[in-house]
């Protein structure tokens, strides 16, 4: 691993410190064995306060049930943070649901599911997420927030993020591979050209989300070795010859007053927004969403 530069030093201690301090969480049991067993009661929905929050702002939450990415969530929260500011808007990063009430969420544009895992919110957060959502405002998924952990929640599985997760390369993990544009004229693929190359965690899907989502770039499998011999009951994990079958980048809008959305499978490591195309699709996705470019909707079409 390449060594922290100062700032991300100071980045991933203030967040280590965040995470046991803001998950007010009463009992947790996890056990290290191949079949880990991780329970929690969930937080309470009220009481809390959240301090100044400027508004409009960015809400970036990052709590996980599952498996955690550590470094991608630090390496968002800054890349995040930096767009936010020339957006001229303001940010907050939490582990804690309980923001997802009505009076909290009136405050952002946008929430930014940063490598979210399992089923970090309750029912009624959901509901209250759904009715914010609902208002035309935008959210972002990252990476782990298209994992399969979140099922529970049929909103989110099916009508944000679309697709299945399967697997990923573990032969090896992390790899070099060309990403095709599949929408070079979309807002979010703005400045980006045809392709470009990166490296990453590479996740398979099911299939390609279904047609009310608008693909933006896909794999190119023939640079990559798309197999898993490490675990899971798929070893293969190709989706098609050409780069729209292994969709990793896509967007929907939804309802009467044209709410974005935006999944990107880019992000397992910090060192993915040490690379000019992917923090361009961020800083892209975030205005898109928050409809700072793109005000007539020529996107959703």
């Amino acid at each position: 691993m390449k060594n922290l530069s100062p700032l991300f030093a100071v980045i991933l201690v203030a967040c280590s410190a965040a995470s046991s301090s803001d998950t007010d969480l009463k009992e947790i049991t996890e056990t290290k064995t191949p079949e880990t067993t991780v329970t929690y009661e969930a937080p309470a929905t009220t009481g809390r306060y959240f301090g100044y929050v400027p508004t409009p702002s960015i809400l970036i939450f990052s709590e996980t049930r599952d498996w955690r990415h550590e470094e991608g969530i630090v390496g968002a929260d800054l890349a995040i943070m930096k767009a936010a500011k020339d957006m001229g808007l303001g940010y907050f990063t939490t582990e804690h649901s309980a923001i997802f009430n009505e009076k909290e969420l009136a405050k952002f544009d946008v929430v930014v599911f940063n490598n979210m895992t399992g089923d970090a919110l309750t029912p009624a957060q959901e509901v209250a997420f759904e009715t914010w959502l609902a208002q035309g405002k935008g959210a972002v998924l990252i990476h782990g927030a298209g994992d399969a952990s979140h099922k529970d929640w049929d909103f989110y599985h099916n009508e944000i993020l679309g697709a299945t997760f399967v697997s990923h390369p573990m032969a090896p993990q992390f790899q070099e591979a060309r990403i095709e544009v599949l929408n070079t004229a979309h807002p979010v693929m703005a400045g980006i050209g045809n392709e470009f190359t990166a490296i990453d965690e590479w996740y398979t899907f099911e299939a390609p989300p279904g047609d009310d989502f608008i693909v933006l770039a896909g794999l190119d499998e023939s640079t990559y070795s798309p197999v898993n011999t490490v675990y899971g009951d798929r070893s293969d994990l190709r989706m098609g010859p050409k780069p729209e079958d292994h969709p990793i980048i896509w967007a929907k809008c939804h309802g009467e007053n044209q709410a974005r959305t935006v999944f990107t499978a880019l992000g397992h490591r910090y060192e993915t927004y040490e690379a000019n195309e992917a923090t361009q699709i961020l800083r892209n996705a975030l205005n898109w969403t928050a409809k700072k470019t793109d005000a007539e909707g020529q996107g959703c079409r």
